[in-house]
């Protein structure tokens, strides 16, 4: 029996078509805001029944529409926003297809009031146009959400979990347009009472008073592109996604190279799995992105995506180093000497900006040259002592210094590693009893492409047979018993990333120097704790291991003062 190919009705096809853009009662309530936005609104209510699936109200104070416009508005792809190609291609308003307030009419009951004109149950079979008792702005009833598609109705989650997507979005507008209040009702109960504030202020008023303090402006313009808004220093940071917001030209977006750049600036700074605070404003030319790739406008294409990468990575490193220097301890290491002196530019070194106002070798050079000037025996560091077999305690001029002994060493051997994999190798000790290793089929043929680079970080090993090695000789730094635990890890590593890039020679590096490094409960005579102590000063970034965890606690003698109340 042969198909019939038939057009759909006009009804089934505004169904099928409202699925891109209307899915939950979130999505009806952001084509509702960026409508008020649009019609220049500095005053947005919601206000919702069961988190939006009973009834969404959103009034404005916006432009309204007349008795025209509120008729159009419901038909598809009628706008205001466009109308001809170029002005595709120079989009400024957040909503510009038409389609939004079709789709949800589409799927619910919904009654639009503005400018003393209202529509109620439209229909293009039956319209009727009724004056209301709305003179400025607009306000829009959407209820019954998905009434006449139970299929879609039934998909819709338990009301906690809409009204959490309803928040998130709205906090997103709150925070993209402080000028603008807005206001959040759920079953008659506030959520949300936000007044036109600053953007600091915003962010404290919705995210909480511990953000007061720990805001980093960011102001750079480079190019035909300025960053604007606020990072987060260290006191920011959270163990999940979500407190990142970007916005293109004061639109949202949700932009994956976006976040990995911005993450990649704290990269020495914060463990993984940890995230830091962003509210970035990109103020970008037009025809350098494309925000029409996806119905729901939450995505963005860039024309050079590696020069917004570089922008955002220099303006928020600068940020970094600027600031961060003011709240570490304020020492470096003296490479010639092994002293410890009153600065502390070694920790800004640490923050990756392809050389972002680097100025900080010149500097050392300086305070080394005068320091020889004025030799003074007072700074040797003639005493250190350790704690518990696990801490390492040091004096310095402003105070003291605590050291974690095993992320100390660490550090050290991360870099020893990091410089051998890129150069000649690490040196081996040969081990006594060499030691037998046999693999799985496809285990070893990945562990045949890894040799090379275990034998940088100082293994050595013989391949035995068809499936085995032979360990020769370990790296001088590793206790004996560690070899195959390091290089199963290693190689599993491997196998689930299949890439020999910069990140699995990093993963590589710092799973040695975990594996190698001194542990807590070692005791450690006076003279390995100067030694290490004077190679982690040395390293490029001593205040943290690789994983982002801190090595050093500095107590001055102003907070001792404060603990024992002197005054």
């Amino acid at each position: 029996m042969k198909q019939i190919i038939k057009k759909l009705n006009s009804k089934l096809i505004d169904q099928i078509s409202a699925g891109e853009v209307v899915d939950c009662p979130e999505s009806v309530i952001k084509e509702l805001i960026d409508n008020s936005i649009d019609a220049k609104s500095t005053i947005i209510k919601i206000h919702l029944k069961k988190a939006g699936t009973s009834e969404i109200i959103v009034r404005d104070n916006g432009i309204g529409m007349n008795d025209t416009n509120i008729v159009n508005c419901l038909e598809r792809f009628a706008t205001s926003k466009i109308s001809t190609q170029s002005d595709l291609n120079n989009i400024k308003t957040l909503g510009f297809r038409g389609e939004a307030l079709p789709s949800i009419s589409s799927v619910s009951k919904i009654i639009i009031k503005s400018s003393g004109n209202s529509i109620q149950n439209y229909s293009k079979n039956k319209m009727k146009i009724l004056p209301s008792n709305i003179e400025t702005g607009t306000e829009i009833t959407v209820s019954n959400i998905f009434y006449n598609i139970p299929a879609r109705k039934k998909f819709l989650k338990s009301d906690n979990y809409e009204l959490r997507k309803v928040i998130n979005t709205i906090n997103k507008f709150c925070i993209g347009y402080p000028e603008i209040s807005f206001l959040l009702t759920h079953n008659n109960k506030k959520l949300i009472n936000v007044q036109s504030e600053p953007l600091d202020s915003r962010i404290v008023s919705l995210l909480g008073k511990d953000y007061k303090k720990n805001l980093l402006k960011v102001d750079s313009t480079k190019e035909t592109v300025s960053i604007n808004g606020y990072i987060g220093n260290l006191s920011t940071i959270k163990k999940r996604k979500g407190n990142q917001f970007c916005y293109i030209n004061n639109r949202y977006i949700n932009n994956n190279l976006i976040n990995i750049t911005i993450h990649s600036c704290y990269k020495h700074l914060i463990e993984l799995g940890e995230y830091p605070f962003s509210v970035l404003f990109l103020t970008v030319p037009t025809n350098m992105f494309d925000v029409n790739v996806h119905p729901k406008k939450l995505e963005v294409k860039f024309d050079n995506e590696l020069k917004i990468q570089y922008l955002i990575k220099s303006a928020i490193s600068t940020i970094l180093k600027n600031n961060l220097l003011k709240v570490t301890p304020d020492f470096y290491i003296n490479k010639s000497k092994g002293i410890l002196e009153n600065e502390s530019f070694a920790f800004a070194q640490s923050i990756d900006s392809n050389n972002v106002n680097n100025n900080f070798e010149e500097r050392a050079s300086v305070l080394t040259s005068e320091d020889h000037r004025n030799n003074d025996d007072s700074n040797e560091i003639d005493n250190v002592w350790q704690l518990h077999n696990k801490y390492i305690i040091t004096e310095i001029k402003s105070g003291l210094v605590i050291v974690d002994q095993h992320v100390a060493h660490e550090r050290v051997l991360y870099e020893e590693a990091k410089i051998a994999l890129d150069g000649e190798g690490l040196n081996s000790q040969k081990i006594l009893f060499p030691q037998t290793l046999s693999f799985e089929t496809e285990e070893f043929t990945y562990l045949l492409e890894l040799l090379l680079y275990l034998e940088k970080i100082g293994f050595e090993i013989r391949k035995f047979g068809e499936r085995s090695v032979i360990i020769e000789g370990v790296p001088s730094e590793l206790s004996l018993g560690k070899e195959k635990e390091i290089i199963q890890d290693i190689l599993e590593n491997y196998m689930e990333s299949k890439e020999l890039n910069s990140s699995f020679i990093e993963y590589m590096a710092a799973t040695y120097a975990c594996k190698a490094a001194v542990k807590a409960g070692e005791s450690l005579t006076q003279i390995e704790c100067l030694e290490l102590i004077n190679k982690l000063f040395n390293t490029n970034h001593p205040y943290y291991c690789p994983h982002g965890r801190p090595i050093i606690v500095n107590l001055t003698i102003d907070e001792l003062d404060k603990r024992f109340e002197r005054h």
